[in-house]
């Protein structure tokens, strides 16, 4: 008798807590979970991801533009956040851009774009020390083709590895067909200012950088 006693006490007891908690719910309709995934242009992105092996956080996350047109949703996943250029650049670990892109370019657009904003964001010096990688990028880009509405480009730093980089997944690869994987820590600092730095467009910058609020994922907060 006490057996069933002591088990419907504790049936009524997670009775309690359970429709609590469905209270507490419907009291708060704009918590959220941590794990929860901002959107951005219709694009969803957690706020963690796993990348070769190590857990990353969203730092923060813009629209980039080219012109008039919305080229991608780019996303900036690091160990730890991090809210200044400086922090971004001595933070040890795989730090990753990604590209979620928004509309079509060829290799040959793709090629050019970088060129120019690696060649803005560098230094005279830096530019003609760093021809050999600026090459290897050049033609890991030119095996692209084109990237389409939908696509993802991860652009990684992976310490003992180098800058290595996947389109939908699959692995960019160089003029001889291996695995492209820069060994030059100032070629990805340099990528990096591209999208934090001083040239970079003050709106991309700043989310980035985790200072812009992001709408949650389902939201119809715009802001």
């Amino acid at each position: 008798m006490s057996d069933n006693l002591n088990r419907d006490k504790s049936v009524d007891t997670l009775r309690r807590q359970l429709l609590a908690g469905a209270a507490a719910s419907t009291l708060l309709p704009w918590a959220t979970p941590a794990s929860a995934a901002v959107e951005l242009e219709g694009v969803e992105l957690p706020e963690t991801t796993t990348a070769y092996g190590h857990k990353l956080v969203l730092n923060g996350a813009a629209v980039r533009k080219r012109g008039y047109f919305k080229a991608d949703v780019t996303a900036l996943y690091l160990p730890e956040k991090r809210t200044t250029p400086d922090g971004i650049y001595k933070l040890d670990g795989v730090r990753r851009i990604q590209l979620n892109i928004l509309r079509e370019f060829t290799s040959s657009t793709i090629s050019r774009i970088f060129l120019s904003d690696f060649k803005q964001s560098a230094t005279e010096e830096e530019f003609k020390k760093l021809i050999g990688p600026i090459g290897q990028i050049g033609a890991a880009y030119a095996n692209v083709k084109k990237v389409s509405k939908g696509d993802v480009v991860n652009l990684d730093w992976v310490p003992g590895q180098g800058w290595m980089a996947t389109h939908n997944g699959k692995a960019l690869t160089g003029d001889s067909g291996t695995t492209m994987a820069i060994k030059d820590e100032l070629a990805f600092q340099i990528y990096l200012r591209m999208y934090i730095g001083p040239a970079a467009p003050e709106e991309l910058r700043n989310g980035l950088l985790g200072l812009t609020r992001l709408p949650k994922a389902g939201s119809r907060d715009d802001g």
